[in-house]
C-alpha cells in the first residue's frame, strides 16, 4: 500500500472531532433527561397498618376502624378509588394527600347476618407509580347474639304419622330475651308451641306435623326479639314424607 492509499484509509481529523462532539452531546442530553425525570418526583404511599383484627365481637355490631396513610413522596398522592369487597362496608377517605402529609381511610362494617371467623378486604387505588393498588384487611370473630339449636327442622317419616321436632333459642347476653311470634307460613300443615326453659334466657319451640296432610312442604316461623342487634330470628321447617 502506498502512502496515498494509507492516508485515504485513515479518518479525517475533522470527522473524528465531529463524531466525538456528537457523542458528548448525546451523553449530556441523556443525563439531563434522567435528572429532569428524577427532579419531577412522584408520590409515595405508605400505610402505617394494613391488617386490623377486631377479635371477638357480637353479631349486629358496627365495627369502625381508621387506617392512616402517609405520603412520603414529593408530589401530591391521589387516592383515586377505595373499593370494599362487601356491601356491608362503608368507606370514607381523604382523596388528596400533600407531600409529607397524612390522610385517613375510615371503614365501617355492619356485622348483621355474619357468624364465626370473618374477613373483609378493601382495595385502595392511587397515583403512586410504585404502588397503584394496596389491600386493607379487616378481621373479626363474630359471636351470635342469639343461638338456635336444632334448626332447620326436618319433619320426615310416613304420611299420617305424627312427627315432631324442637328448636332451642338462647342468648349469652346479660339482659332478658323476649320472643314474640311474628309470622308463620305453615299454619295449615304444622302446629307449634313456644315455651320458656329458663326465664327470659332460653326458649323451646316445638313443632308437629298435621297428620292428614300428605304433600311435602317448606316454610318458616319468624319470631320478633327485643334485641336491636338481632331484631328477629327465622326457623325453617321442611316436611318430607313417604307413602
Amino acid at each position: 500500500m502506498n502512502e496515498k492509499e494509507e492516508d485515504m484509509s485513515r479518518p479525517a481529523p475533522a470527522l473524528s472531532v465531529f463524531l466525538f462532539a456528537a457523542l458528548c452531546v448525546f451523553v449530556f442530553c441523556a443525563a439531563e433527561h434522567s435528572f429532569s425525570v428524577e427532579a419531577q418526583g412522584a408520590p409515595q404511599m405508605v400505610l402505617k397498618q394494613q391488617i386490623h383484627d377486631f377479635k371477638n365481637v357480637l353479631e349486629g355490631e358496627l365495627l369502625e376502624h381508621t387506617f392512616e396513610v402517609l405520603n412520603q413522596g414529593d408530589e401530591p398522592l391521589k387516592i383515586e378509588r377505595v373499593k370494599p369487597d362487601c356491601s356491608c362496608s362503608v368507606v370514607h377517605f381523604d382523596s388528596l394527600i400533600p407531600p409529607n402529609g397524612e390522610g385517613k381511610i375510615a371503614v365501617t362494617i355492619n356485622t348483621r347476618g355474619f357468624e364465626g371467623p370473618e374477613r373483609w378486604v378493601v382495595k385502595v387505588y392511587t397515583n403512586d407509580p410504585k404502588g397503584k393498588e394496596a389491600i386493607l384487611d379487616l378481621r373479626a370473630n363474630i359471636k351470635p347474639v342469639i343461638t338456635l339449636k336444632g334448626a332447620p327442622v326436618f319433619l320426615t317419616g310416613k304420611k299420617n304419622t305424627p312427627i315432631t321436632g324442637e328448636v332451642e333459642i338462647s342468648t349469652e347476653l346479660d339482659r332478658p330475651l323476649i320472643l314474640t311470634p311474628e309470622r308463620f307460613t305453615l299454619s295449615d300443615k304444622v302446629t307449634y308451641s313456644l315455651s320458656e326453659i329458663e326465664k327470659e334466657k332460653r326458649y323451646r319451640v316445638s313443632f308437629q306435623n298435621v297428620a292428614n296432610k300428605r304433600e311435602n312442604y317448606r316454610g318458616f316461623l319468624k319470631l320478633k326479639t327485643n334485641f336491636a342487634e338481632k331484631p328477629d330470628v327465622t326457623i325453617w321447617i321442611i316436611g318430607r314424607f313417604e307413602n
